[in-house]
This record gives C-alpha cells, sequence and structure tokens, in this order.
C-alpha cells in the first residue's frame, strides 16, 4: 500500500487531487475571431492575451486598437514619418504662397490705377500674374503627387516595422523602399490620371448636352450634372475603399501595381464597410481638428484687414501686404497641419491592412512567430509580410 492515497469519509465527497509538481505551464494563446470551422470562439478559462511588442497588439484590431496605434506611430517614430511630410507641405505651402501673393499683388496693383479700364497692358499684367498662379497650382500638384506618394510608402513601412517593435530610421526606410519608389510614384499619376479622366469624360457630356439641346437641354444637363455629381462621390468613396491596400501591397508584399490592385480587392472583400467606416472617421477627425486650428488664424488676418480701413477705403499697399502676410501664416499653418494628418490617416489605413490579414490570412501568427526570434535571427528570417 501506498502512502500517497487520499482517504475519505464513507459517502463523503472525494476529495481535490492535489496540484502537480513542478514549474506551472502557462497556457496557450487563442486568437480572436468569429466562432467556426478555425476554432474561433470565447477565450478558455486561464487565458493570457496575445503579446504587444510594438504599436499594436498582435490580434485583430478593435477600433481603440487603430486609432490608439495610428497616433503611437506618429509619437514612436516622427522623425522619418512627420519630418519628411512636413518638409513636403511647407515647400508645397511655400510654392503656392508664392503664387497667391503674386496675383493678389498684381490684381490690387492694378485695380488702385485708373488706366486698367482701357489699358492693354494691365490686362496682360493681370492674365499674366493668372497664369503663374496656374502654374504654381500645377507645380504643387505634381509635387504632391510624388512626394505625397513617397511619404505614404514610408509612413506604412514605419508601422509595420512598429507593430513588431522595430524602430527604423530614415536611411533604414529609405533602403526597404529600394526598387518600390517607381512604383508607388506610378500608381499615384495613375490613380490621379484616372479620376481627371472620369472627370473630364462627365464635364464635356454634360456641356456637350446643354449645347446641343438648346435651353431644354441646358436644363436636363444642369439636372445630370447634380446626378452625376451624386454619383462620382459614390464612385470615389467605394474605389478608393476597394484600392485602400494598394500601397500597402507594393510595399509589404512587393508586389506590381497590376497584382496589387487585385490584391487590395481581395482582402477589402467581406472587409468593406469596415474600412470605409474608419477611414471616413479619421478623415473627418483629422479634418475638425484642423479646421480648429486654421479658422482662427484666417479670422485674425481678415480681422486685420478690416481694422485696417476703418473708414472703407483702405489703403491697396497696406492692404497687400495684410493678404500676402495672411496668405502665407495660413498656407504654413495648413502645411503643418495637413502633414500631421497625412501621416495619421496613413497609419490608419497600414493599420487596417494588417487587421485584415490578421483576421483572413493569420498574419497575427506569423508576426508572433517572427517576434519570438532573437534579433540576429530576424536579418536571415522570412519576411512576415511577404506575398502569399
Amino acid at each position: 500500500m501506498t502512502d500517497n492515497q487520499q482517504w475519505q469519509a464513507p459517502g463523503g465527497t472525494p476529495a481535490a487531487p492535489p496540484p502537480p509538481s513542478g514549474p506551472p505551464v502557462a497556457p496557450a494563446p487563442a486568437a480572436y475571431g468569429p466562432p467556426g470551422a478555425g476554432g474561433y470562439g470565447p477565450p478558455p478559462p486561464g487565458w493570457t492575451p496575445p503579446p504587444k511588442p510594438g504599436i499594436i497588439p498582435l490580434r485583430p484590431l478593435t477600433l481603440g486598437a487603430i486609432l490608439g496605434g495610428s497616433f503611437q506611430a506618429l509619437r514612436r517614430n516622427p522623425l522619418p514619418t512627420l519630418g519628411p511630410a512636413l518638409v513636403v507641405s511647407l515647400v508645397v505651402a511655400a510654392i503656392q504662397a508664392a503664387g497667391s501673393a503674386g496675383l493678389l499683388t498684381n490684381i490690387a496693383t492694378q485695380s488702385s490705377s485708373n488706366a486698367y479700364v482701357d489699358s492693354s497692358e494691365a490686362f496682360t499684367r493681370v492674365f499674366g500674374a493668372f497664369g503663374g498662379y496656374l502654374l504654381s497650382v500645377l507645380a504643387t500638384v505634381l509635387l504632391s503627387l510624388v512626394a505625397t506618394s513617397i511619404v505614404q510608402a514610408m509612413v506604412t513601412l514605419s508601422v509595420a516595422s512598429g507593430a513588431v517593435g522595430e524602430r527604423l530610421r530614415f536611411g533604414a526606410l529609405w533602403h526597404r523602399m529600394r526598387g518600390r519608389r517607381g512604383a508607388v510614384i506610378g500608381w499615384a499619376f495613375l490613380l490621379a490620371g484616372a479620376a481627371l479622366l472620369i472627370v473630364a469624360v462627365v464635364l464635356g457630356l454634360l456641356v456637350l448636352l446643354g449645347v446641343a439641346g438648346g435651353r431644354g437641354g441646358a436644363i436636363a444637363a444642369a439636372l445630370l450634372g447634380v446626378l452625376a455629381a451624386l454619383g462620382l462621390v459614390v464612385l470615389f468613396f467605394w474605389l478608393t475603399t476597394k484600392l485602400a491596400f494598394v500601397p500597402a501591397a507594393i510595399v509589404l508584399e512587393r508586389r506590381s501595381i497590376r497584382d496589387s490592385v487585385r490584391r487590395s480587392w481581395r482582402l477589402t472583400h467581406g472587409f468593406f464597410w469596415r474600412t470605409f467606416g474608419i477611414r471616413l472617421l479619421v478623415t473627418v477627425m483629422i479634418g475638425v481638428a484642423a479646421s480648429i486650428v486654421t479658422t482662427p488664424v484666417q479670422l485674425i488676418f481678415t480681422l486685420a484687414t478690416t481694422l485696417g480701413s476703418p473708414n472703407g477705403s483702405p489703403d491697396p499697399s497696406s492692404m497687400v501686404g495684410t493678404l500676402v502676410v495672411g496668405t502665407i501664416v495660413t498656407q504654413a499653418v495648413s502645411a503643418v497641419v495637413g502633414s500631421i494628418g497625412l501621416v495619421i490617416t496613413t497609419a490608419t489605413t497600414a493599420l487596417l491592412y494588417i487587421d485584415v490579414r490578421m483576421r483572413s490570412e493569420g498574419l497575427d501568427l506569423d508576426l508572433a512567430r517572427y517576434v519570438e526570434l532573437p534579433p540576429a535571427a530576424r536579418a536571415t528570417a522570412p519576411d512576415p509580410y511577404g506575398a502569399r
């Protein structure tokens, strides 16, 4: 007879077995997700949450985790993300301010002269200033397309590395973009060109209808124009949501533009409204914050212009000076706010991309295995975000 048997009284309740010897074993982490064939469901007793090595926990993300991760991506690595965005925004703002200031100065100067009514020279100067303004607008559009696409790619790479606890500097992010810069710039121009082509075709058809149909055609063109505008808005939101993950697929999975379009189309299937809603929420938040910051600045310079002419006859030189200074300051403030908004919205889209892949492909497990590797082994390990 052994001496480790548990005695119990007749008819009593069996005693609980003794606790096992040895160190306690931590329960295996469970995955979140919808119940189904994959074994998902409520977490079992003793469940421990997944690790959070970086800006997000390695599990499918909630709205709070996505919003918090977007702002934390900015705070955690501001120089490689906010720095380029801020430089680009300030350069674009300087070009816009120069064009606007030149146009305002020329118009105000000609307006103060009595010879502008019958002088062709005055008209030529104003027309030249307006042409310079249009050139500045075109230059800022082209520069914004190139620079914004590069900034978005760098922010996406920074968010992806931050999710696994890495903090890459500007040089490392730029090196990882090797071979991908042309693709992200080409995608930006392709998207902008397609948008301009669609708008031009719709406007052209409406103008032809209004010119060829007489008065009735003009009325029909106006009504169809309202419907076309609503349709273009719906088409814009639908396409931008379905194609939201194209830049991430280009830089993280290193796919071609065509494959990235197909990839984004497949990833958003079943997650369209979630992706659309969160992106729209963040865009509205950024827009409200930008209005709160820029509106007081505009009001201050508008009030300064009014106070500078209390008798209703403003001095052209002082008015032009106030308008120019107000334009420069407003553009600078808008550039700072816009650069912050660009980083946050891009980080949100990158986190949505990671979240969708966690929910549909089990990316959280790949990221967890990658995090468990020693730092020396990560250099030769397969990229967890790589194409499948």
